[in-house]
């Protein structure tokens, strides 16, 4: 660019008049590393020269008359295109400028960066987004390049040979160009085992008696051989209460006597534990052989039933106002359970705020053989948890039936399992509002002939394959198993993505490790049943689902309150565990996530203070402060009473990358310092994808702490350099309602 002066007359009574010569050079071009340069000019007044871009600094900016020289210095340009920017030079009402230009830094960018390919093999295009020429090699011959060089599109087509071995195999993609090399990974998949017959496999279809027992729980009696002494009926909440704690004694020392119990009348929250609203249950604990029978006007107002340690127990035809959630209070809760069936129940929320209500129908602790059947959930919002937490491996155990439920605006849950076994079929999701039934952390859940009517979600797991897109609703690290088949979907949401159902049969995470893919038959369960025809289950699970469609109006005896007269309400109080305490939709599913670097470099990611946290991706160049000097950081650093010795180098490829919760409030603290003492311009990014950086400078003599800032849901982040060496020490990311 040529240089541009303008001289004007000094002004009226100066002796000596403003001007501005030899002026050299008049342009400066820089690569995109950055540098200094020298300019040198005279001036016969006082001058001070500009910059109308921050990228590039003078020093000095201003002074005496006389010859000059100064250095401009250009930052590095992390840009993939070339930019520029005008100095002046002034002294008084005369000026001059100096141009300044700055080549991009050389870019190559992949699209994808791993592909997926049938075992029939295809040809894949590939875009490469690159500022100068690339090239390309296959690492196996198995892919074959179709064109050596890029087309004008910047698009790499390569043919992937037909897989005709029983396992996976693996290749790699480099493109390469003078700013440097990347490479895509391909997997193909292994030749398909030829199909199983699914005509050997698929259960009978047919009608489905109401009173039948179907699922685990089969084979559960409850108290169905209780002699005419041993039915009781209770119209008092408080004496059943007692009586409770008098069965949980008599089964200690060996009475476990069937007795089947029938309710009438309405139970209040203040007549469980401790005859104390604090505490909105009946203890069913370490008993066996019960039936709960409700009459049809029977109803459980804001009062549960939690079952601990309790087998062979049945729970059929009672109207549940689901409780508050005091003390983690459920409608029904299983732990450490052993044959449960619950049939022909009504739970109802009453108040939909977030969190005022817990489970409906949770099953937890290992609790096995256990059949839920024909209940109406109506908006409730955690409707049926199976396994307890991310952490609580033993839930392996569990094993559990849901059949012809009719799910009416609930929200979720329906069921969530962990760890266990779920069969889930002949339901009706009618307009669940989160999402339908959820599998994690290795769970084993067949969904079969059921209806989703207005559902956006039908099935959801935990990272597969959801989680890129931040859609998912289960929090964790380990997928679960889902096979879904014979269902039927209608009135499908607009917000609706595929792939619809989600479905996963070998995925231990996403785009991860992966198992031999199951089949139905690694779902289906031993026992024998019969299902409704998945397009009349509208009709069938409405016309049946719920409390008052058995014809009991009545009790077959009188009240009689178990012979209770003087009531207890607690001999061995104990607190049912919360459920599911690493839930995202849980207040106390909120978590505080830290990482830094310990004395020997080695990363420490912790989740509440526990070690082997995966929530933060990073690189692992050290910075070191153990040697305070001019250019090596003037560490130590001590933050809240800790000194860190060692942190994240951030240099060009450094980054620390995370992403917040989609439901949960989130904020960062971080602290960071500078290396060199004269990079004064050294400036640290917060990124959040698609948006804008917040950017902050990095001083040297200390830390820099960014402060408490507030954090967009469901956003993936990135911590990294703007320009000039410098090191992040520590980042606190923290989770609250």
């Amino acid at each position: 660019m040529l240089l541009t002066s303008v001289l004007a007359l000094a002004c009226q009574g100066k002796e000596q008049p403003a001007s501005i010569s030899s002026l050299t050079p008049s342009s400066l071009t820089y690569s995109d590393a950055g540098g200094t340069q020298t300019v040198s000019f005279t001036s016969a007044l006082a001058w001070t020269v500009s910059s109308d871009a921050d990228w590039v600094t003078v020093s000095p900016a201003s002074g005496a008359a006389g010859k000059v020289e100064i250095q401009v210095s250009a930052a590095s340009n992390e840009g993939y295109d070339g930019r520029s920017a005008t100095l002046t030079v002034k002294s008084e009402s005369v000026s001059a400028t100096i141009a300044v230009s700055q080549k991009q830094k050389g870019a190559l960018i992949l699209s994808t960066l791993a592909y997926t390919v049938p075992a029939e093999g295809e040809t894949l295009s590939i875009v490469v987004k690159a500022n100068s020429g690339v090239t390309a090699a296959s690492s196996v011959d198995w892919i074959q390049a179709v064109s050596t060089r890029g087309l004008e599109e910047s698009t790499f087509q390569f043919t992937v040979a037909a897989n005709e071995a029983d396992e996976p195999r693996t290749g790699t993609i480099t493109f390469t160009n003078e700013a440097g090399s990347e490479s895509v990974t391909v997997e193909q998949e292994a030749a398909e085992k030829p199909a199983e017959p699914v005509s050997e496999t698929l259960p009978e279809t047919g009608d489905v008696p109401l009173d039948k027992l179907y699922g685990y729980a089969t084979g559960v009696t409850g108290g169905d051989a209780a002699t005419s002494a041993n039915v009781l009926h209770f119209n008092s909440g408080k004496a059943l209460q007692t009586w409770l704690q008098a069965r949980t004694k008599a089964e200690k020392n060996g009475d476990h006597t069937p007795v089947t119990i029938w309710l009438s009348g309405t139970f209040k929250p203040d007549d469980g534990r401790d005859f104390s609203e604090a505490h909105p249950w009946f203890d069913v604990k370490e008993v066996s052989n019960l039936s709960f029978y409700g009459t049809d006007g029977f109803v459980m107002d804001r009062i549960g039933i939690f079952c601990v340690r309790a087998s062979n127990i049945i729970i059929r035809n009672i109207n549940f106002q689901q409780p508050k959630a005091n003390n983690g209070a459920d409608a029904v809760s299983m732990q450490d359970c052993d044959g449960v069936w619950v049939d022909h129940c009504t739970f109802t929320s009453l108040n939909q705020t977030k969190d005022y209500e817990d489970g409906s129908c949770d099953i937890t602790h290992e609790s096995k053989n256990v059949t839920v059947s024909w209940c109406r959930f109506i908006k409730t919002q955690k409707s049926c948890l199976v396994g307890h937490s991310n952490s609580a491996s033993a839930d392996v155990a569990i094993t559990a039936t849901f059949h012809h439920n009719w799910f009416d605006q609930s929200s979720s849950r329906h069921p969530r399992v962990r760890y266990g076994k779920a069969h889930v079929y002949n339901n009706l999701f009618d307009g669940c509002t989160t999402y339908g039934v959820g599998s994690a952390y290795g769970a084993k859940v067949l969904v079969e002939y059921n209806y989703f009517d207005s559902v956006q979600l039908p099935t959801d797991i935990c990272t597969y394959p959801a989680k890129e897109s931040n859609e998912s609703n289960l929090q964790g690290s380990v997928a679960g198993y889902l096979y879904a088949t014979q269902d039927v979907f209608v009135n499908r949401p607009a917000k609706a993505k595929d792939p619809y159902p989600l479905t996963n049969v070998k995925y231990k995470s996403y785009g991860g490790e992966t198992i031999t893919p199951l089949t139905y038959a690694d779902f289906k369960p031993a026992y024998s049943y019969v299902v409704t025809p998945a397009e009349d289950v509208p009709e069938v699970v409405r016309g049946g689902a719920g409390y008052g469609k058995l014809g009991w109006t009545e009790a077959p005896v009188a009240v009689n309150n178990g012979g209770i007269t003087d009531f207890n309400g607690s001999d061995d109080p104990v607190d049912p565990d919360p459920d599911d305490p690493e839930d995202p939709n849980d207040p106390s599913g909120a978590h505080t996530y830290v990482i830094y670097m310990n004395d020997s470099a080695s990363v420490v990611s912790t989740v509440d203070g526990k070690s082997g946290s995966t929530y933060f991706t990073y690189s692992t160049s050290a910075a070191d402060f153990r040697n305070p000097a001019s250019d090596k950081y003037n560490g130590p650093f001590t933050i809240d009473g800790t000194t860190y010795q060692r942190g994240f180098k951030m240099d060009s490829s450094g980054y620390i990358t995370f992403t917040t919760s989609g439901t949960l409030n989130s904020t960062i603290q971080f602290y960071f310092a500078r290396r060199k003492e004269a990079d004064t311009a050294a400036q640290m990014q917060l990124i959040p994808a698609g948006g804008s950086a917040t950017v902050f400078d990095t001083p040297f003599d200390a830390y820099a702490d960014s402060g408490v800032i507030a954090l967009e849901k469901g956003v993936e982040y990135t911590i990294k350099q703007k320009n000039k060496e410098q090191a992040v020490i520590l980042v606190v990311v923290t989770e609250s309602e």
